[in-house]
């Protein structure tokens, strides 16, 4: 470590920006192969993960196929999706929940065996959750847990990435404000690691939190990396759209429980736009819903949740249906006002299936990266 003009400067092996799902998983393998500093602009859990609810798709279950979760996410891409890419997510994802397995995630089981629900364009029920409707909460918890007790593995909370560093073309580090001391300081690294996240906050209704600001793109095209698919922002259709509430998202594991959307007029309406109908895929729902309230001159359509046993929402949205009582709507007995607002980030920087991006040194993975997945 030296200082030149007021800047502190630390040399170290790996650099790591973001510390949700990705920065942590990423961690973990790379602390195995030297120094990691793993930066975050706010808390070390606050992330999107943090708030992802309805669960994860993974091939495990009796009557499951990896080539079917292949299918299924082509199709629901419009077959805009890159084959090789969604092949190495559905055939990995077996050995990925295993480990989590291992590593102490509590996956809810019934009857000794993993639970398996259904969402929306899968053929399968495939998805499988922790805490009912808490997923993310609970692999955050999990892999954090972990991280933080790798000496290797360096936590630098409230620390704003402000600029990669790049000489002869090449990423070398990371410049970024200390926010507690107010200073800049500058690592540097053999590699960088975008995992940033997405960028939600940018809109004016989103189910992200306030950080999701996409940085990562910014740092990244300030660099000089190459951006792809920028115009692909996927829309959450069920959002909770109540006066005094924020937004809200009401997993699209309701649905696959058998919740179903109504208009203003309290009919349902997804049989007209797709032969799917409420299991239709987001962005389908999402037109659908302003093209509903736009031709009744609604606000909102309307998530009927009341079709639910009482007992399996209780037990599987445990946390979506205290949420919702706090703002005075219960669930199991009324109808759930709902509109469209932004989700996911599907481009990002443009990455090959190792994480390469168009700058040498520079790394992206997770929600920040487009490759070729969404």
């Amino acid at each position: 470590m030296f200082q030149k003009n007021g800047i502190q400067y630390v040399t170290t092996d790996f650099i790591i920006i973001g510390t949700g799902i990705t920065g942590i998983r990423a961690a973990l393998e790379l602390e195995k192969h030297g120094e990691v500093f793993l930066l975050t602009k706010s808390r070390t859990e606050e992330s999107n993960t943090e708030y992802a609810q309805g669960g994860i798709a993974v091939a495990m279950g009796p009557d499951d196929e990896i080539d079917l979760h292949v299918q299924d996410t082509l199709d629901a891409g419009d077959d805009l999706c890159q084959e090789s890419s969604v092949r190495i997510l559905a055939q990995e994802g077996p050995a990925r929940i295993r480990e989590l397995l291992e590593w102490g995630t509590a996956f809810d089981h019934q009857a000794g065996k993993l639970d398996f629900s259904r969402e929306a364009a899968h053929s399968r029920h495939r998805i499988i959750h922790a805490g009912g409707d808490s997923t993310g909460r609970e692999i955050q918890k999990s892999l954090t847990r972990i991280v933080k007790g790798l000496p290797s593995v360096h936590l630098l909370r409230s620390s704003f990435a402000q600029s990669i560093l790049v000489r002869n073309g090449i990423c070398t580090g990371v410049q970024y404000l200390d926010e507690p001391s107010g200073k800049v300081r500058q690592l540097e690294a053999r590699a960088v690691l975008l995992a940033t996240g997405g960028m939600g906050a940018l809109y004016p209704s989103t189910t992200n939190p306030s950080i999701a600001t996409g940085d990562g793109c910014a740092l990244a095209f300030q660099a000089g990396a190459s951006l792809a698919d920028m115009e692909f922002v996927q829309f959450h259709p069920t959002v909770l759209k109540l006066d005094g509430a924020p937004p809200f998202l009401l997993s699209e594991a309701l649905r696959g429980e058998g919740a179903c959307l109504r208009n203003a007029q309290g009919d349902r309406f997804m049989f007209r736009y797709h032969s799917q109908e409420d299991l239709a895929t987001r962005d389908v729902v999402s037109r659908s819903i302003l093209s509903e309230c736009r031709d009744s001159g609604s606000a909102t359509a309307f998530l009927d949740a009341t079709v639910i046993d009482s007992t399996t929402l209780e037990h599987r949205f445990p946390n979506l249906l205290e949420t919702c009582l706090n703002f005075g709507l219960d669930i199991r007995r009324e109808f759930i006002p709902v509109y469209p607002a932004a989700h996911y980030m599907m481009g990002g920087i443009l990455a090959d299936c190792e994480g390469r991006t168009t700058l040498p040194g520079l790394f992206a993975a997770g929600e920040t990266a487009s490759n070729g997945v969404h």
